[in-house]
């Protein structure tokens, strides 16, 4: 219970934080990095989980939900990097709901896991403008995060049943390459660690192409790949997952 306490009140003080570097202008840049928004995505979750013991795979499929609060806490040529035009910190806030779907193997009957998971985080950027006309900007940049995840799970066979939570973490990077003023495409790369005894880390690729079509609201689709893990518990390997989904953003003008 402390920590889900320490978890809320870290995510109120950084966006508290970031709203005093940032409220008094509206950012000059184009893309997401640098922008006010709330974020509300989904999509379905695709999955390959093999059983080692009985040498079988499955293939369920589940579903993904998330809302992301990201806001900058310094603006290239604005506030307090006014005369640093090449250069941009943003922070994030963020829930997301992830539901593995039921399956059955040799092994198991019914099984079915689900994931939540609540945190925030940081993405320093550089801010690269050219004068091309369908390259607006070349933003690359770092993240990092940190939170807290609860995960439930269960099945028939056994007729069991429980729940875990523990400390998450990771570092990932990529580059949001500006189209145009309103379109955007973003690869991203990201390691994701956790504090629970014997549960693997996993990396992760994604993708974005956002519109933005004003200053206020967004349209976005994503797909995200899981390069897998072993499930040390129930003696599986999730052989890898995909996300395939859209995302509504509501933009803030600053």
């Amino acid at each position: 219970m402390n920590m889900k306490k320490f978890s809320l009140i870290s995510v109120s003080l950084i966006l508290a934080a970031a709203s005093a570097f940032a409220w008094t202008k509206k950012s000059e840049n184009t893309g997401n990095l640098g922008r006010m928004y709330v974020s509300l995505g989904g999509g379905v979750n695709m999955s390959k989980i093999k059983d080692v013991a009985a040498d079988s795979s499955v293939s369920p499929t589940g579903g993904y939900g998330e809302v992301v609060v990201n806001a900058p806490v310094f603006k290239p040529g604005v506030n307090t990097f006014r005369n640093i035009k090449w250069a941009g910190v943003d922070a994030q806030a963020f829930f997301n709901y992830d539901y593995l779907g039921k399956f059955d193997t040799d092994m198991l009957t019914n099984a079915s896991m689900s994931t939540y998971a609540v945190g925030a985080g940081i993405t320093p950027y550089l801010n690269f403008v050219t004068t091309l006309p369908v390259l607006k900007a070349i933003k690359p940049f770092c993240s990092a995060y940190a939170g807290y995840a609860w995960s439930d799970y269960s099945y028939d066979m056994q007729q069991e049943s429980g729940s875990e939570n523990y400390f998450i973490y990771g570092i990932g990077g990529g580059v949001e390459f500006v189209i145009i003023d309103n379109l955007s495409f973003t690869p991203m790369w990201q390691w994701r660690g956790n504090a629970q005894s014997g549960k693997a880390c996993y990396q992760i690729v994604s993708a974005e192409l956002t519109y933005w079509v004003t200053d206020q609201f967004c349209f976005a689709a994503f797909w995200t790949h899981n390069f897998g893990y072993k499930d040390f518990d129930v003696d599986m390997n999730y052989t890898h997952g995909d996300i395939i989904g859209m995302k509504f953003k509501i933009g803030f003008m600053r």
